[in-house]
């Protein structure tokens, strides 16, 4: 077996695993090489070195203003070249040129903010940002706030889906979890797993010293009882399985070791991704068997509060866990939470209302993507608007290849060339982080091809001779029909997207579709989106360092399961089953199993070639999500973590 370094905490913060990528809201990350961990162990310089030659501070303090990626791109690069013992120079040549790529990036970002709204505070997703820019002062008592998008689906790790994961985040832990850098970082593992010769299995050890909130311990009896569970098929499985496709078994090797299994072997990062993902956290075995569906309402975890009550459609409250003392080594509280309760507060995707209610009082922390909403709560001194912006895929319109008209190439290419980007989403945004994208992957994504970014452009010119060659004329309704009579439409929900309108006048006015967007609320569009029946398009994007977010993204066996809504390319129509064949498929797994760096990154730049090459997604906007915090209510550290969901133990009530 090949055991990767251990973890300490000033190794975890410095060289430990980069993680692999997870959902924007709407939506981290990276690989890290395996084979023998020699010679580079010592590189560490070199990251000083590369950080030391961007003038990221310079920039940072210029406009008040913190969004570079930067560090995290230098880890991954370091981490993944540590273990196949590539020379230090090219390291060094190879993180300055990514660095370049982001600065460039990060500099429009920054410019852009500052000149059109001023006071947003935008950083970088791997680093933690002081509420109200004030000093740590924590007091214990009191409550703090959050929100969640809609009612929960219930709170078994193992079924739960929709937006479930705010609230679930405080009671269910993870045996990893993302950290500062988006390293992986040990949860309720004790360290770092070893993988056998074969790659084919890991050998994960587990902290003795944690307790379930009903005094249970958590020890390998658990970690099995809830892997079997995640891998058991005959349950109503929810956002889970996608975190398990790989994993095929677990058994236990000790009472506090385990062994998990995978069908095909896997790199580091991608098998620490999938259990270091939100959905994978550690139910009490006890509390599951005894109380059955209840559970979905009644909870047991490991996490630092404790399930109180919930109020459908309106709240839950949570309790502080008053045992807990083994959060993660890069947390900067260690221990029971200070507030007595945290309430999270139950919202819909009305944006305005939603901004309305922050500001009297009912959240003291809320994600808000309507930019003249957060924009006038940035103006007001009172509050404090934090902006977290990351590599990965940005926001992005997939599209539905099944559904007529879109299953025609000839149309998804049209609209690729004849969709205004900056019509689309600097109006939408104001013009905060108007960096539009022609590829998948932004700037600084390990496995971003060039190439991808060069297959289209604005060009409505193109995009119409390509709607008339194949043959859909324009009437006089302005429209555009099929020989067989039937008018070119698709379907787009509104969600309180912020694009949604100002895509539905761009694309009639300019190529002739017909947009309709429905009002929808969240729970009725994942029902029937996940189905792929329903809807040609929605507006999402998601956080990652590399090119494997695709996988979840476009991998065959993604559709059809949970949530799944997107692209349904090289589908077969068997939900969650992988297309046989699907070039796709080969391309994703082949780059998961490798653990070559250069050829990771080669398969995931082929990989999003021939996805662009077949516009499965329209690319729309390298952005930042904006988070509103109150801090004459709420104080301590915002950390959102890849999944853009917080770490609520490192609040505190600042009320009187």
């Amino acid at each position: 077996m090949v055991k990767l370094p251990s973890m300490s905490r000033r190794r975890a913060l410095r060289a430990g695993l980069a993680g692999l990528a997870g959902g924007v809201g709407a939506a981290a990350l990276a690989a890290c090489g395996e084979t023998e961990p020699q010679v580079i162990t010592k590189e560490v310089p070199v990251e000083k070195t590369v950080i030391k030659e961007v003038p990221v501070e310079r920039i940072v303090r210029e406009t008040e203003i913190k969004e570079v990626p930067v560090e995290r791109v230098v880890t991954q690069e370091k981490i993944v070249t540590q273990r196949v013992e590539v020379p230090v120079e090219r390291v060094v040549t190879r993180t300055v040129e990514v660095e370049k790529i982001v600065e460039r990036v990060v500099e429009k970002i920054v410019e852009q903010a500052a000149e059109r709204a001023p006071g947003i505070d935008i950083h970088n997703l791997d680093e933690s940002v002081s509420i109200g820019l004030k000093p740590w002062d924590p007091k214990p008592g009191g409550e703090v706030s959050y929100f969640t998008f809609g009612n929960p689906t219930g709170f078994d790790p193992a079924t739960w889906g929709g937006r479930t994961a705010e609230p679930a985040n405080a009671m269910f832990e993870l045996l990893y979890t993302y950290g500062k850098g988006n390293l992986i970082y040990p949860m309720l593992a004790s360290d770092l797993p070893e993988v056998a010769d074969d790659q084919l299995s890991w050998v994960v050890p587990l902290r003795d010293d944690v307790k379930f909130h009903d005094g249970e311990s958590f020890n390998a009896d658990a970690a099995v009882f809830n892997f079997r569970r995640f891998l058991d098929e005959e349950l109503p499985r929810g956002h889970v399985v996608r975190d398990i496709p790989s994993m095929s078994n677990v058994e236990k090797i000790d009472d506090f070791t385990i062994r998990l299994h995978t069908a095909q072997p896997q790199s580091p990062a991608s098998f620490l991704h999938s259990i270091a993902h939100q959905h994978t956290g550690m139910a009490s075995p006890k509390a599951i068997t005894e109380r059955g569906e209840d559970f979905n309402r009644d909870p047991v975890g490991t996490g630092p509060f404790v399930f109180n009550s919930w109020d459908d459609d309106v709240r839950i409250m949570l309790d502080r866990h008053e045992a807990y003392n083994w959060g993660p080594s890069f947390l900067r509280h260690q221990g029971a939470p200070y507030p007595d309760q945290l309430r999270i507060q139950i919202f819909g995707y009305n944006m305005t209302d939603n901004a309305a209610a922050f500001e009297a009082g009912e959240v003291d922390i809320l994600l808000n993507w309507s930019f003249a909403d957060y924009l006038r709560v940035s103006e007001d001194p009172r509050y404090h608007v934090i902006g977290y912006a990351a590599p990965g895929m940005g926001q992005y319109m997939p599209l539905n290849t099944q559904l007529w008209p879109l299953d025609d190439l000839n149309v998804r290419k049209a609209m690729l060339f004849g969709v205004d980007r900056r019509t689309v989403t600097v109006r939408a945004n104001g013009g905060t982080a108007p960096v539009n994208i022609s590829n998948l992957l932004v700037p600084g994504t390990i496995g971003r091809s060039e190439d991808a970014g060069k297959l289209y452009s604005y060009d409505p010119g193109r995009a119409n001779q390509i709607l008339d060659e194949a043959g859909y004329e324009r009437r006089d309704d302005g429209f555009r029909y099929a020989a067989d009579g039937r008018r070119l439409e698709i379907n787009y929900p509104d969600r309180g997207d912020p694009v949604v309108e100002l895509f539905k006048l761009d694309v009639e006015r300019t190529l002739g579709i017909f947009v309709d967007i429905p009002k929808m609320d969240g729970a009725t569009f994942r029902e029937g989106a996940q189905n792929g029946e329903l809807y040609h398009t929605t507006w999402i994007g998601v956080a990652s360092a590399s090119g494997d977010v695709m996988y979840d993204r476009f991998h065959t066996s993604s559709y059809g399961r949970p949530g799944r809504a997107y692209s349904f390319f090289e589908y077969d129509g068997i939900p969650g089953s992988a297309t046989p064949g699907a070039k796709i498929d080969q391309l994703l797994e082949s780059a998961r199993a490798s653990f070559d760096p250069d050829e990771q990154r080669a398969l995931w730049e082929e990989a999003e070639v021939y996805l662009m090459e077949n516009a499965v997604a329209i690319p729309l906007v390298h952005d930042y999500l904006p988070w509103l915090t109150n801090p004459d209510r709420v104080g301590g550290e915002l950390f959102m973590g890849i999944d853009y969901l917080p770490y609520y133990g490192q609040w505190y009530s600042t009320q009187e």
